[in-house]
């Protein structure tokens, strides 16, 4: 009794060190002899959102002579807007997902495939419209006269106030040529 405890304890432990993701470093080798070629660079990373978590940074705030209420009323909007982003990025992606999904399916259904863009499509306007809805909402709680200030201090607010944009990435692996070394992973 005492070994299945103890043989039960140690797979529990070793599951979730063997379910963690690895990094996996590819290396492709061209013919041979010759010298392997490095990975691709990573991605740059997503900008982040605008306008910050905060709200309106507090030495802009302090620069156009905004009064203390409006700035806490803006950094309310900005977080529960942010708030209700997460699960609509979060939709977003899933959508995206289940599209690439019957997409890599070896013959994907068309009609499938129409029905999972569009919902990826709404998804996306979801996504759009909770950052323009925040925009006209700091917009409105300013007023022109603090708006205005605010542009110039800052720029222009583009629509969308930086929405990230996803894209689903297909990556084709071709098989080597005649005479060529198929491609080695290590880890």
């Amino acid at each position: 009794m005492m070994k299945k405890l103890m043989c039960a304890l140690l797979v529990l432990t070793a599951v979730p060190a063997l379910a963690q993701d690895t990094e996996e470093d590819v290396v492709i080798m061209r013919g041979p002899g010759r010298a392997p070629m490095p990975p691709p660079p990573p991605l740059p990373p997503e900008p982040p959102l605008a306008p910050p978590s905060f709200g309106i940074p507090p030495q802009v705030a302090a620069k156009i002579g905004l009064p203390r209420e409006l700035v806490q009323k803006v950094q309310d909007l900005t977080f529960t807007a942010n708030e209700a982003l997460i699960g609509l990025e979060a939709d977003l992606k899933r959508a995206q997902l289940v599209l690439e999904k019957e997409l890599r399916q070896p013959s994907p259904n068309e009609g499938t495939v129409k029905d999972l863009v569009e919902k990826a499509g709404r998804a996306e306007t979801a996504v759009r419209q909770n950052r323009v809805g925040l925009l006209v909402a700091i917009k409105k709680a300013l007023g022109p006269d603090y708006w205005a200030k605010l542009e110039a201090e800052m720029g222009p607010m583009p629509l969308g106030m930086g929405a990230r944009h996803f894209r689903i990435e297909r990556r084709i692996v071709t098989p080597p040529a005649p005479g060529q070394e198929h491609e080695e992973r290590r880890k």
